[in-house]
């Protein structure tokens, strides 16, 4: 009797910390887990063939998430004007795509100068140096958002705020997606042609890493959550985060992350060869601290835009899910940061032009 009765009471113990799940929450994580695979189906491929094929994914990535951030601040009352749409447009593409340009006309006068009799080739794998703000382009998206400003009564200045650091923030997330794709190309001596094994696994690693480490830590946060989640973590901005679901994806992401570089490097194959290597493992550590962390900070950021406008998910793509924005929104954050940290530990701190 008195053994039942402590079963019991252990039974009760558990359930009172593991929430109970109710139909919808159910529903909840298989939908997420269903949307999740059909992502993944859809990214892994344009990973793994790089080049090309992760320039296209990156192309419909800028046009999906122009459009969200388009519609995001109107409403039934409040339209932009055609205008705005295509001037956003342009403007996204330009400044994700810009640098190949650039990078192409100073190769081509290099090799002008050369006075080479071979044909011209450009290697778009070694042809992106790293992710770039332009000062022209900042200057002109400026001067047009603030002249709509001056000449349209529909068109605010919380707009003109909000779509410029939109297009900048989105536009430099998505370079720094092609710079860690490309970047073990550019770790290569120019000489060196890489083979299939290092072209189509060995070069994937690192991207893989920082994708994995910032979705493992919202997947974490979020099943955690779910099941011991009690204290919110930030209601005014993000009702349904708890402290516990975020110490959980911290952890979890952090873990996973580090032992997927440091096995991997161990056994011959490195991030980033002298630099997220079996040698610099505290370099891999140093980033699988700091993805899911600042993966939190994105999330959130994006959180308070939508809570701004009084939204509930900046597109409907996913369906009940929301749009590109809406699961991309931690990556867009964490791959920029990712990026600035790569930089440092290549080139030290003398790149920064205080």
């Amino acid at each position: 009797m008195e053994e039942n009765n402590q079963k019991d009471s252990q039974l009760e113990t558990r359930e009172h910390h593991v929430n109970q799940l109710n139909k919808e929450a159910k529903n909840n994580i298989v939908s997420r887990i269903v949307i999740g695979a059909i992502l993944v189906a859809v990214v892994i491929p344009c990973v793994i063939l790089g080049g090309y094929f992760w320039l296209a994914l990156i192309f419909f990535l800028a046009l999906i998430m122009t459009h969200e951030l388009c519609k995001a601040p109107q409403s039934i009352e409040k339209k932009f004007k055609n205008i705005i749409y295509v001037f956003a447009y342009f403007m996204m593409f330009t400044l994700v795509y810009y640098i190949f340009l650039k990078d192409l006309i100073i190769e081509y006068q290099k090799y002008l100068a050369s006075g080479s009799t071979d044909p011209f080739y450009f290697d778009i794998l070694r042809g992106f140096k790293g992710p770039q703000i332009s000062l022209t382009l900042f200057c002109l998206s400026i001067a047009f958002f603030f002249l709509n400003v001056f000449f349209d009564e529909s068109f605010t200045i919380h707009d003109a705020f909000y779509l410029i650091m939109m297009l900048f923030t989105i536009s430099l997330g998505l370079q720094s997606l092609i710079y860690i794709r490309f970047l073990p190309f550019l770790n290569l001596d120019p000489g060196i042609t890489p083979d299939p094994l290092f072209k189509y696994f060995t070069s994937t690693l690192l991207i893989i890493f920082v994708l994995m480490g910032t979705c493992l830590n919202d997947v974490g946060a979020f099943f955690i959550g779910v099941l011991f989640g009690k204290h919110k973590l930030c209601p005014k901005i993000s009702p349904k985060k708890t402290v516990e679901g975020f110490v959980g994806g911290v952890i979890f992401s952090i873990v996973t992350s580090f032992l997927y570089g440091f096995i991997l490097s161990y056994l011959g194959f490195p991030l980033l060869e002298g630099v997220l290597d079996y040698a610099h493992w505290y370099n891999i550590l140093i980033i699988s601290i700091i993805m899911p962390l600042v993966g939190t900070l994105g999330d959130l950021l994006f959180s308070s835009i939508k809570r701004a406008y009084k939204i509930k998910d900046f597109g409907t793509i996913l369906k009940s899910h929301g749009g590109i924005l809406d699961r991309f929104d931690s990556i867009i954050v964490t791959v920029i940061a990712v990026s600035l940290i790569l930089l440092i530990m290549i080139n030290g701190v003398g790149f920064i032009n205080f």
